[in-house]
């Protein structure tokens, strides 16, 4: 017997209701997330929504999972606001080649220092990810003037609904904070209030932490003190390192070796030789052509100079035995970079003088 204060007429009447007020939600979320502001941004700097075309659910959540770590690297924004120098994501293929038009997908980002990103400018040295300016038709079109809510809109037409409802749910993507504080504070503040007229006069231009402490005041709690906080701060050669790594695992294996050769001079040390201090600027640039497309023997001089220093003071670096090895090794490195010729005598040097088996499932990157 049906109870008078049903609300539906059976189950699938009742789940299709929930799975409707689901997809509002999700949908809402994602309008208004700074992620989808974002994708929108980047798409009238393209011109062209195309740039998304084709993205299955894998690729729309690879995309959120950089722009994530990216937002993590500068402080989820607190860098910029302290007047430091942010991380950007580059494009491997650019947005405004001559005859190309770059996608703002995973493989072709690189999370790197701002600097790097703009003398970059339109280069390209190889791979990553493009489509032909000449399909994008007048249809697709975008200038640069278009509203963002629109091209929201339409991202989310090209890219297809289950596939953002998917991602939006399994990456749990919220609106913008301050766009949630603002919804918040219309609600909340009083125009009859004189205290509350001066909130009125800021509310669409103060930062999300000023509206943070209107909030907390309104609620009558405590403000936050601040006092003596900064924002934690990622260096760039940690950032790059971290980059390396994961586009060599996910796009480029090619280059991992190389990566995890450093990673090996630098376990066989003492503390006195890091990573992020004996990497100069100039090793910097290498590291950023080559995650931009150039060849893994870019960063050859880098590693070379890394080894060459790990080597060179016994007592102060304290390079271990395996470590000599691999120097022993590479002697002969002039001739070339992770050649198959320097693979194989590493391969056959690294037994003899380490006693490692190069055929193991356990031996290093390295070695290989």
């Amino acid at each position: 017997m049906k109870s008078k204060t049903a609300k539906y007429c059976n189950a699938a009447c009742r789940n299709s209701a929930r799975n409707e007020s689901r997809r509002v939600t999700y949908l809402y979320n994602a309008t208004n997330s700074p992620f989808f502001q974002e994708l929108a941004r980047q798409a009238i700097r393209a011109r062209t929504e195309l740039i998304f075309e084709g993205f299955t659910e894998e690729d729309l959540g690879a995309l959120y999972d950089v722009y994530a770590l990216a937002q993590k690297y500068n402080g989820y924004g607190e860098r910029k606001s302290a007047g430091l120098a942010p991380f950007e994501l580059s494009h491997i293929c650019p947005v405004r080649g001559e005859t190309t038009v770059g996608l703002f997908r995973a493989d072709n980002l690189v999370i790197a220092p701002r600097g790097l990103n703009r003398s970059h400018s339109v280069r390209h040295f190889s791979g990553g990810a493009s489509i032909s300016r000449a399909k994008v038709s007048p249809r697709h079109f975008l200038g640069r003037d278009s509203n963002q809510k629109e091209v929201i809109e339409r991202i989310i037409k090209i890219i297809g609904e289950d596939t953002v409802l998917a991602v939006v749910e399994s990456r749990k993507i919220q609106p913008a904070k301050r766009h949630a504080l603002v919804c918040w504070l219309r609600e909340h503040l009083d125009h009859d209030n004189p205290d509350h007229a001066k909130h009125f006069a800021i509310l669409e231009s103060a930062s999300a932490t000023v509206l943070a402490g209107i909030k907390r005041e309104v609620q009558g709690k405590e403000a936050l003190d601040g006092s003596g906080w900064s924002p934690r701060m990622s260096d760039e050669v940690t950032v790059l390192l971290a980059e390396w790594e994961r586009i060599g695992k996910a796009y480029r294996p090619d280059i991992l070796p190389a990566i995890e050769r450093l990673r090996f001079i630098e376990a066989g040390t003492s503390r006195r030789l890091r990573l992020e201090f004996e990497i100069d600027d100039a090793g910097i640039q290498m590291v950023f052509d080559m995650l931009h497309g150039k060849p893994v023997s870019t960063v050859k001089p880098l590693i070379d100079a890394v080894l060459d220093k790990a080597l060179s003071n016994d007592m102060v670096y304290q390079p271990t035995l395996e470590l000599k090895a691999l120097g022993a090794v590479v002697v002969p490195r002039v001739l070339g970079c992770f050649s198959s010729e320097l693979d194989g005598e590493l391969i056959s040097f690294v037994p003899r003088l380490t006693g490692l088996d190069p055929h193991a499932d356990d031996v290093p990157l390295w070695s290989l």
